[in-house]
């Protein structure tokens, strides 16, 4: 479905919140294929029913970060398996790793189930939203909230006091918060949000396959702890 641009939130120079004119329907968790013309179709997470929030890391996104209002996009979704919601949730959040977690956290707020975040970037300039509540902050620089990690945060947390545990960010931050948790958690109260690179979003080209054989785009994005033991 080709669908317009109706508003375009520049947060800095590198990120963007895409506001549409369509509704997908689409649950906190899931994605949708969007091609911009004359460059490659994505996957982006839903930062709201009606918004995408892009970082600049190709030339792909940057066509997003700087598209217009009143332009043209191709959008197919909503696709995958969203997050499964709780009350006494903590959110886990790095960098650009917030854009599907925001969308959970409103839901949330929705259902009125209590909710704890903790966000952290490299800079106050990458920490997107800074208007959680029931959050702590943290950017390597110090330029906001606590100076240091998402991690040296989690292991200040008294994690078992929560029912759920929601995360999402780089790679190398999933990796290091499945070792704090494995230790402290059950891993079916843990849901990841994994990122891949898809070509079809439909678990057909069986480019986004993990170690366990399991699709990012048809059996995820999200996943639980347990799901992905041979993945971390």
């Amino acid at each position: 479905m080709f669908i317009r641009v109706l508003k375009v939130e520049r947060h800095s120079r590198d990120i963007a919140t895409i506001h549409i004119n369509a509704n997908f329907n689409p649950l906190p968790g899931q994605f949708a294929m969007v091609y911009v013309p004359n460059y490659e179709e994505i996957p982006l997470s839903f930062s709201s029913e009606k918004t995408f929030t892009v970082k600049a890391v190709g030339e792909t996104t940057r066509a997003l970060v700087e598209i217009k209002a009143g332009e043209w996009l191709r959008v197919r979704g909503a696709f995958g398996r969203g997050f499964r919601i709780r009350d006494n949730a903590l959110i886990i959040a790095g960098g650009i790793g917030i854009a599907p977690l925001r969308f959970l956290y409103k839901k949330l707020l929705e259902n009125n189930y209590r909710v704890r975040v903790i966000y952290g970037a490299r800079n106050s300039e990458e920490l997107i939203w800074k208007d959680f509540e029931n959050a702590v902050y943290a950017t390597e620089d110090g330029s906001f909230g606590f100076r240091g990690t998402v991690i040296d945060l989690v292991e200040k947390e008294r994690l078992e006091n929560y029912s759920a545990v929601y995360c999402c960010g780089k790679s190398e931050l999933l990796k290091k918060l499945y070792k704090i948790f494995e230790k402290r958690l059950d891993p079916n109260f843990v849901q990841f949000s994994m990122e891949r690179y898809m070509r079809c979003g439909i678990g057909v080209c069986g480019s986004c396959v993990l170690e366990n054989g399991k699709r990012v785009c048809k059996d995820g994005p999200v996943f639980t702890m347990s799901e992905l033991r041979s993945e971390f």
